[in-house]
C-alpha cells in the first residue's frame, strides 16, 4: 500500500531573557537529530498514540515560519522524499541531520540572511496509510493545541542541541501554523495579503484579485503575484488616489501610506518565496530591474529649480528621485531595496551637480497633482 505524508511542526517560542552565550545553531548533525527524535516521538505518541503505526522523521534544523509557508512547501516535499528513499513503509524513525552545516538537500537548509524571530519551527514528517494519516490528522487538529506542549525532558533536549532556550515549545499542524499567520496579518490590517499567500502556498490555479487598504491592487494569477505599480502621477490623477484631496500636504501624505502598504504586500511576498512580477496599470510588461524611470514630459517654469530632487515621506524613506534632464522631468522610483541604494549612488555622483535638493517631503503641483521639482 502506497504511503502518504502528514507534515507537522514543533514552534519554539525562544526566552531571549535567558539566552546561554554564544549564537543559537540553526542546524544539527545526525547524531543530534537522532537525540533530539527520540525526544520528539515519545511525545508525540503520548499525545497522538497512532503516530506508533507510522514512520516519523525529523530535520535537524530550526525555521523561520516564512521559511516553512512556501509556495508548495517544499521543506515537507524534500522531508517525504527522503523518507520515501529510505523505506517510508513501517514504523520506524529517520532523523537528517547536518553535514557541517549543510543539510543534505537545499530546500532543507534555513537561510542564512533571514533574521531568527521569537518563533522558530522544527519540521516533522509522518509517513503511512493513507487511512492511518487521515485519521492521524483529525486528532492533531483537535489534540495538539490542547494537549501538544513539549514534556520538560523534550523541551531541554531541544534547547541543548541548539543552543538556546525555550519560553514554550509544543507541536503543530500546518494549519496551526496558518491561522497564526492570518490572525497576525488581520490585526494589522493585512488580510487582503493572507488571500494571496493563501492561494500561493496551495498553488491554487484560479486567478484571485484583491485590494489592500489604500487601494493597491494584486493579484494572484496562478503561478504568481501580479502587483500593480502606480506612480504618483498616475496614483493622484487617475489611479487610488484620484479622489484624494491635493491641499495641505494631504495628497502627499496619502500617496505616502500607499507606497508603505504596496512595499509590506512585496516584502511578505518575496520573504515566503512567491513568485512576484510588478506591472504599471494596464500593461502586460513586467517591470524589469530595480528601479524604474517614468517620462513625465517637458516642465516649463520661470523659478530656480533643482536639478535632482529626491522625495520622500517620513520613515518610508525615499519615494522617488526628479530628475531635470534638458527640460523633461524623469521620476525615478525603486521597486526593491537594492533600487533605494542604487538611487543614492546616483544622487552622491552627482552631488557636484547644481541645484541637488533633499526637501524631507514629496514635492508637488498641486494644479497638475504630478511630482515636481524642488525649488531653490
Amino acid at each position: 500500500m502506497a504511503a502518504g505524508h502528514l507534515p507537522l511542526l514543533v514552534g519554539i517560542e525562544i526566552d531571549t531573557d535567558r539566552l546561554p552565550g554564544g549564537k543559537p545553531a540553526s542546524t544539527i548533525d545526525r547524531n543530534g537529530a537522532e537525540q533530539l527524535l527520540a525526544h520528539l516521538s515519545t511525545d508525540l505518541a503520548d499525545c497522538l498514540p497512532g503516530v506508533r503505526q507510522c514512520s516519523l522523521a525529523v530535520a535537524g534544523a530550526l525555521y523561520d515560519p516564512t521559511e516553512v509557508l512556501r509556495p508548495g512547501y517544499p521543506l515537507f516535499s524534500a522531508l517525504a522524499q527522503l523518507q520515501k528513499e529510505a523505506g517510508d513503509e513501517g514504523p520506524r524513525l529517520l532523523s537528517v541531520g547536518a553535514d557541517a552545516g549543510r543539510m543534505p538537500v537545499d530546500a532543507m537548509q534555513p537561510a542564512a540572511d533571514v533574521p531568527r524571530g521569537a518563533l522558530q519551527l522544527l519540521a516533522l514528517s509522518l509517513s503511512g496509510p493513507e487511512a492511518e494519516l487521515e485519521s492521524l490528522s483529525d486528532d492533531a487538529e483537535y489534540r495538539l493545541m490542547e494537549e501538544g506542549q513539549l514534556s520538560a525532558h523534550a523541551a531541554r533536549g531541544v534547547e541543548a542541541q541548539f543552543g538556546l532556550a525555550t519560553a514554550h515549545a509544543r507541536f503543530m499542524t500546518l494549519t496551526d501554523l496558518q491561522a497564526m499567520l492570518r490572525m497576525q496579518l488581520e490585526h494589522f490590517g493585512f488580510l487582503p495579503l493572507w488571500e494571496l499567500l493563501e492561494a500561493a502556498l496551495e498553488q491554487d490555479k484560479e486567478a484571485r484579485e484583491v485590494e489592500g487598504q489604500q487601494g493597491q491592487v494584486f493579484r494572484w494569477t496562478g503561478d504568481r503575484v501580479r502587483a500593480q505599480f502606480e506612480t504618483f502621477d498616475y496614483w493622484a490623477t487617475r489611479g487610488a488616489g484620484a479622489g484624494q484631496p491635493a491641499d495641505d500636504d494631504a495628497l502627499a501624505q496619502a500617496y505616502g501610506a500607499w507606497t508603505r502598504g504596496y512595499r509590506q504586500y512585496l516584502v511578505t511576498l518575496r520573504a515566503h518565496g512567491v513568485p512576484l512580477a510588478q506591472h504599471l496599470p494596464d500593461s502586460e510588461d513586467a517591470l524589469e530591474g530595480t528601479f524604474f524611470i517614468e517620462d513625465a514630459g517637458p516642465t516649463e517654469t520661470d523659478a530656480d529649480i533643482a536639478g535632482i530632487t529626491e522625495h520622500s515621506c517620513g520613515e518610508i524613506g525615499m519615494i522617488a528621485v526628479t530628475v531635470m534632464d534638458d527640460g523633461r522631468r524623469l521620476n525615478y522610483y525603486p521597486l526593491a531595496a537594492r533600487g533605494v541604494e542604487e538611487l543614492h549612488t546616483r544622487i552622491r555622483a552627482a552631488r557636484h551637480a547644481d541645484g541637488l535638493s533633499f526637501p524631507g517631503r514629496i514635492v508637488f503641483d498641486t494644479a497638475t497633482r504630478r511630482l515636481a521639482p524642488d525649488t531653490m
